[in-house]
């Protein structure tokens, strides 16, 4: 049997294995296991055994795993505290035996070859007859991802640059240009610092901005078709003679289609690790990983000649990496990404555009494939030709499709010529680290606004300096920062802020061996930080300040702390529906000194925002309306509508006066009339003296002349307040205040209050409670 095949068949049954067991542990946990262990002793002793013989066979396998090796085994583990004391000691052995794992399967599949000429030879047959078999689970376990995060399995690369790069220069860059080709502006004139503060400008600016597409790119032309990709092979180029001899050949085309590899995980800047380019008839794939890769500035006398074509697809990365690596520029750039907006296609990827276009379906995990690797696969160089095999065709599809759709007025070709010239003026900076303010690509301020979770100051302290201490080691081991330890653990360690070794694991876990090796250290700078951040700034203070306030009183003098929160930003409005203007930002004359007190006073504005409310109503019509002569009475008024945009106060406006509360309320007609005896004779009770003797024809005439009475005097009492304000200063309180009307109309009949639950004792009772039997008792009658 082949060696492939035993090892597909092994792993299929350790598959299946796990994957049954990891559903029965599943279907166990789910079940109330307490509640079983509590009414069941059997089952309760029964699972003591089993968990005292799963720890025993737990301990047997982490003592043979160790053997051997420099791990220490963990002790004996009896119960599940031991587990957790120990578990440090359970992960070394694990991580060990997974390595272990790794670097034999990588062995096996062929990803890594050994030294030995007989066992690179052997591999090399093993893979060619995985091809010919098509053996597509082979070539899946061969893919190197770059998200392995652990120790690079690849010899670093860049550590046999001619220039090594320097990770702690934070000078500016200086563009890595020997010699200028094509060139309007000379190479020394090109090379002068600028602005203030000073800065390289882009060496081709001028020829940039001056390139122009040819005729060609504005006529609509048939497609030119790419020849199949299995018909010929790529040329590989890793030799300065090969470079050579490509150079020469690009000269002669009128268009050329590149494309970059990168990787960024095991590198702090990251590198350029491959380079694809094509022409109409013929396919390269430099390797930009040789000691000698800048020699391949010979390219810009091809990159930087604006009548020939140079067909990318989202160049806005590829231009800072040609820059940064390889001190290559582009002149006459085509980016099909721009000519997709222009085109307002839904997707505007290379993937979509080779299914659109070239029918060919790309395997987009390749993007993270680990490009340093040496040989590539043939699926990853298949991967790689392809970027650029038929990028030409999608120019040729794009280009008709633009120039048919142009209108005089919009020209869409010279919309992607404006576009894809942007890209190309783009120059590479050092990402200098900001630890007080954050900002920057690689700063902590970005990470917390995307955040939702809340620091106290003890964890923002321990975040800041954590950050800091991480990007410190991966520029110091050239990794990226998520090898040290991801963004999720960097939150774990700020809201834990661990200051012993077992937490500080646990917090971690999986640790890296960058931080394993600097255990003490880290704990060192938590510990710092935590001490510091009890009196230093809040989170709010830096990362959601006011803005505003500091722009509408520039003059006033601010701490020196105070002034950077707020310079950052602002995130709240500054009027609202309900107050209108009122809500105006806080006097930063008031705004004190002290970070504690300024933070307070933001977070009640935030809670609470109620402007300050004034004592007296008169107050308030001595701010909005200045003293006006008394208001006409009623009679006086003109009938015309009142302006409505006028000022005015609720008294004013209001369709109904007070009245005052030393008179009697006015008793309506409905209650007048109604038939409640006691109502119509307390109406009554001061005339019933004269009214006794006259008849029953005459009492309807004397009540409406009493209601005609009652209404006159109304009327003139409503105009006596409509020009006379009313006094709120000695107006008796409203505070329990007695209701006149009811005493003066004598004794009422109070309604009984709305009992709700009166219905509900109107239920049927339920069955008499019967008396607990009690065991072991009984009861004695007597006759």
């Amino acid at each position: 049997m082949d060696a492939s095949d035993e090892f597909s068949s092994f792993h299929e049954s350790i598959k299946t294995a796990l994957l049954q067991t990891t559903r029965t542990v599943n279907h166990i946990s789910s079940e109330d296991i307490d509640f079983h262990r509590n009414s069941n002793p059997e089952f309760a002793e029964s699972l003591d055994e089993e968990s005292a013989r799963l720890l025993s066979l737990t301990s047997s396998l982490l003592r043979v795993a160790s053997a051997g090796t420099d791990i220490k085994a963990p002790p004996v583990l009896d119960d599940v505290d031991a587990v957790e004391d120990n578990w440090r000691g359970v992960v070394d052995v694990i991580d060990n035996l997974l390595e272990k794992a790794d670097a034999c399967l990588d062995e096996f599949t062929g990803i890594i070859k050994k030294l030995s000429p007989s066992q690179q030879d052997a591999a090399t047959a093993a893979a060619a007859a995985a091809t010919r078999k098509g053996d597509s689970r082979q070539q899946d376990a061969a893919f190197p991802s770059i998200y392995s995060y652990g120790p690079s399995k690849i010899p670093k690369p860049q550590l046999l640059f001619h220039r090594a790069p320097d990770n702690t220069d934070v000078s500016l860059f200086r563009p890595l240009l020997t010699s200028k080709p094509n060139a309007i502006v000379p190479l020394e004139k090109s090379l002068r610092q600028k602005g203030n503060p000073a800065f390289y400008p882009n060496p081709y600016e001028k020829e940039i901005r001056k390139a122009k597409y040819d005729k060609s790119a504005y006529t609509v032309a048939p497609p030119i078709e790419f020849g199949p990709a299995e018909a010929t092979q790529p040329v590989w180029v890793d030799t300065p003679e090969a470079v050579a001899e490509m150079v020469a050949e690009l000269k002669e085309a009128k268009e050329v289609a590149v494309d970059l590899e990168h990787h960024d995980v095991h590198s702090y800047h990251g590198l350029v690790s491959l380079m694809q380019i094509s022409t109409r008839d013929k396919d390269w794939v430099v390797d930009t990983l040789k000691p000698w890769r800048e020699d391949l500035q010979r390219l810009n006398e091809v990159f930087t000649d604006p009548k020939i074509l140079k067909v990318f697809h989202g160049s806005t990365m590829d231009i800072v990496w040609l820059q940064r690596d390889l001190g290559l520029y582009v002149v006459g750039m085509f980016d099909t990404y721009h000519a997709s907006v222009a085109l307002g296609y839904p997707k505007r990827s290379l993937k979509f555009l080779l299914e659109k276009f070239a029918k060919y379906e790309a395997d987009k995990k390749y993007q993270m494939a680990d490009w340093r690797l040496r040989p590539l696969t043939e699926e990853m160089l298949r991967y790689a030709r392809a970027d650029t095999h038929y990028l030409l065709y999608i120019y040729d599809c794009l280009r008709n499709e633009l120039v048919e759709k142009s209108e005089p007025e919009n020209n869409l070709v010279d919309y992607v010529l404006e576009q894809s010239k942007t890209e190309a003026l783009q120059r590479f900076e050092r990402p200098v680290y900001d630890a007080v303010h954050g900002q920057g690509a690689g700063g902590w301020y970005d990470l917390l606004t995307r955040t939702s979770t809340l620091l106290s100051k003890e964890q923002f302290a321990v975040f800041k300096a954590v950050h800091q201490w991480r990007d410190q080691i991966a520029r110091q081991e050239d990794e990226g920062v998520q090898c040290v330890f991801p963004k999720h653990a960097l939150f774990k360690l700020a809201l834990a802020m661990p200051v012993d070794r077992h937490t500080l694991f646990r917090t971690l876990s999986p640790v890296t061996l960058l931080v394993k090796n600097r255990i003490p250290e880290l704990l060192e700078v938590i510990k710092s930080a935590k001490l510091a951040g009890a009196t230093g700034p809040d989170v709010r203070d830096v990362v959601k300040p006011r803005r505003a306030a500091f722009e509408a009183a520039p003059s006033v003098q601010t701490p020196p702390v105070v002034s950077k929160a707020i310079l950052a930003g602002d995130v709240r409005a500054d009027s609202s529906q309900f107050w209108g203007s009122a809500l105006k930002q806080l006097e930063v004359a008031t705004v004190p000194g002290d970070v504690k007190v300024a933070a307070s006073l933001e977070a009640m504005r935030l809670s609470l925002p109620i402007p300050p409310m004034p004592a007296t109503i008169s107050e308030v019509q001595e701010k909005l309306v200045p003293e006006q002569p008394s208001q006409p009475s009623a009679a006086q008024r003109p009938s015309a509508k009142p302006d409505t945009s006028e000022i005015f106060t609720v008294k004013q406006a209001a369709p109904r006066q007070k009245r005052k509360m030393s008179e009697q309320p006015e008793v309506s007609d409905s209650t007048s009339s109604s038939g409640d005896s006691s109502s119509s004779s307390s109406s009554s009770s001061s005339e019933s003296s004269s009214d006794s003797e006259s008849s029953e024809d005459e009492k309807p005439a004397k009540k409406q002349r009493k209601t005609n009475k009652k209404k006159k005097s109304n009327a003139q009492q409503r105009a006596e307040e409509e020009t006379t304000p009313f006094d709120y200063s000695s107006a008796p309180t409203v505070l329990h205040a007695k209701n006149t009307a009811l005493e003066s109309a004598g004794p009422q009949k109070h309604k009984k209050p709305f009992n709700p639950y009166a219905k509900s004792l109107n239920a049927p009772s339920g069955m008499r409670k019967t008396k607990k039997e009690i065991s072991g008792r009984t009861f004695t009658f007597s006759k």
